[in-house]
């Protein structure tokens, strides 16, 4: 029996496809993209290069969509993990979310995504399963290097470089990615920072069919100083500390920039909530800011407790205070190490993850706030990476195929 063919139909995308054999039948658009959805990951990134025709369909809007829907039921913790000392490269591994607190798995095996090459990247953001990177690069017709800002999708591979900013200030540049729910887009956020104030503000819409380009936007409110380097981004809003600099006593204020319509709001707090050492997170859809007894973005052996406080209204910038007791055998199973707060998740627990990878086990830790308990997942697969590395944990990342350039 002679093997089946398959026609090249890129050139019309409403085509069926066909296949060449004896029992022929002609297989719809709709079914290839439900055949698609059921793929895993690395099967849809092989697709690509099958053919014109599934090369075009994988870049449809409405396969994207749907996938995208898809991904959000399951979302994954997302570990970027950088070798020490070289910084030449950045590794990213995945596993499920825990959507339920009754779950006992004591163990988890990582997904290996790929890994994207760096000089000497810094920090990075996730949003939507995109990740923004700060890298210091040579950049094509220039010969010493300089700050930039890499956009990667460990699902896909896309890695590109955002272009730099038309200012004519040489000063600090602090960059932010964001996503709007709503349009289904991601920004980033820039601004021209001296060591007292933000000033130049720019924004950049990726994905879309223009040519990357900045745009310059107005704050709009007061003067706010220099922006820390941690964000956050809920419901399409993206949130930063800062110190606002038109008051007599210097209050301390929460960013709020909306992706969708680009403008800026803020909210008034105490310094406990911006301290530099607190931690900003999604607690159900609200803004909140998480702090150990000790004033650190970590726990270790010896604390006690922890707080969170959470924003419940943001026009009346009201907040309710939260403290959380470490049970009894705590000291016991964090093992010496310094454990940092990465957020919560859909079931009302808080992450916390170690910033190092040096020895084997590696484990999360998941505190419930309903229950007051406290449990310890191992990550499996990381030890395939040979030496030092430093880990940056992401709650609620999502495998998002869409590409963006």
């Amino acid at each position: 029996m002679k093997s089946p063919r398959y026609n090249d139909v890129s050139e019309n995308p409403q085509t069926i496809l066909r296949c060449h054999s004896r029992y022929s039948s002609p297989i719809s658009i709709d079914l290839i993209i439900e055949i698609l959805l059921r793929l895993p990951l690395n099967s849809i990134a092989r697709c690509r290069c099958v053919s014109k025709l599934l090369a075009s369909i994988l870049v449809r809007l409405d396969f994207t969509d749907s996938f995208l829907a898809s991904s959000l039921s399951r979302p994954q913790v997302l570990f970027a993990c950088q070798k020490q000392f070289t910084n030449d490269v950045m590794f990213y591994f995945s596993t499920p979310q825990p959507q339920n607190p009754d779950e006992n798995s004591s163990t988890i095996v990582a997904n290996y995504h790929m890994s994207f090459p760096f000089d000497s990247p810094s920090r990075c953001s996730a949003v939507s399963g995109f990740v923004c990177t700060d890298d210091f690069r040579v950049i094509k017709g220039q010969k010493t290097p300089r700050r930039v800002w890499v956009i990667c999708n460990p699902s896909t591979g896309q890695s590109f470089t955002l272009p730099k900013m038309k200012t004519r200030k040489r000063i600090w540049i602090r960059c932010f990615l964001g996503y709007d729910p709503i349009e289904k887009q991601h920004k980033a956020l820039a601004m021209t920072s001296q060591v007292t104030k933000a000033e130049d503000h720019q924004v950049l819409t990726l994905g879309g069919t223009d040519k990357l380009a900045w745009r310059r936007i107005e704050c709009g409110i007061p003067q706010y100083g220099y922006p820390g380097p941690r964000n956050i981004c809920i419901n399409g809003v993206l949130y930063f500390k800062a110190k606002a600099k038109n008051s007599s006593n210097g209050d301390y204020i929460i960013v709020c920039f909306d992706v969708r319509s680009e403008k800026y709001n803020f909210v008034k707090v105490m310094e406990r909530l911006v301290h530099p050492r607190a931690t900003l997170v999604n607690y159900n859809g609200k803004l909140a800011s998480v702090i150990s007894q000790s004033h650190y973005h970590f726990i270790y052996d010896t604390t006690r407790s922890f707080e969170m406080w959470v924003l419940q209204d943001s026009e009346k910038q009201e907040w309710s205070k939260h403290i959380y007791i470490l049970p009894p055998l705590w000291k016991h199973i964090s093992a010496g190490q310094n454990l940092y707060f990465v957020g919560v998740t859909g079931a009302d627990e808080i992450v916390l993850c170690p910033k190092s990878l040096f020895r084997e086990p590696f484990y999360v830790y998941y505190y419930n706030l309903k229950r007051g308990t406290i449990r310890r997942v191992e990550i499996q697969g990381l030890e395939k990476l040979e030496g030092s590395y430093t880990v940056d944990t992401f709650l609620n990342h999502v495998e998002d195929v869409k590409i963006l350039k």
